[in-house]
């Protein structure tokens, strides 16, 4: 016996599913492992300040569940406050870096303002920073209507001839429900391929 106190700390997988260990005390363990799990998640994915928050609040309650840590309430939004903090002075953390690149993603792939902006709030980005980012990035709202429509093969992208009024009307409420407004919607379903690629700047 080496006398070398064995807490079970290094023993903790991420996702407790194994038998419950001794729960460990140490206080600095308990930031070192908090911290070693928010740096492997960012550095595989980008995310908010109040999301990470969320996602590491939830590790901690999930630890606590299995009998690896005892925390109070208190306890673990102060170790995640101080993560947070920690990880936004590293620049790990940049919410308004955040909101630019979801917003150049979405517009790529033809998503609306209204619908990037919720996408945005539901990950706790706050409202004025995520219009100034939709702002900033500048893709006209009919450009990422007719970006919309070509990844979905509809309006002037569809197959076959131009289908009937209700047909058109089907298209038009597809693009509606992504949060486009009715009368422009209307208006891209409409056009022909060639007005459509050439208001793409597609040759």
């Amino acid at each position: 016996m080496t006398g070398k106190r064995d807490d079970g700390w290094d023993r903790i997988a991420d996702t407790p599913d194994g038998p419950v260990r001794v729960t460990p005390t140490d206080p600095k363990k308990l930031r070192e492992k908090l911290r070693r799990s928010g740096f492997a998640y960012l550095q595989r994915y980008s995310a908010s300040e109040a999301h990470f928050s969320e996602l590491m609040q939830n590790k901690l309650r999930r630890w606590e569940t299995a009998g690896y840590v005892a925390l109070g309430e208190t306890r673990a939004v102060d170790l995640v406050a101080e993560l947070t903090h920690e990880f936004r002075e590293l620049g790990l953390l940049d919410d308004a870096g955040f909101a630019a690149s979801r917003v150049a993603s979405a517009r790529r792939k033809g998503t609306s303002r209204l619908k990037i902006a919720l996408g945005l709030r539901a990950k706790g980005v706050d409202g004025d920073l995520a219009k100034a980012a939709i702002e900033e990035d500048g893709t006209d709202e009919t450009m990422a209507a007719l970006r919309f429509c070509r990844r979905r093969r509809i309006g002037p992208w569809r197959r076959g001839e131009r289908p009937d009024r209700d047909g058109l009307n089907r298209e038009m409420a597809t693009l509606v429900r992504q949060g486009f407004a009715g009368q422009l919607a209307r208006a891209v379903v409409l056009l022909s391929p060639e007005e459509a690629e050439e208001k793409l700047g597609v040759s």
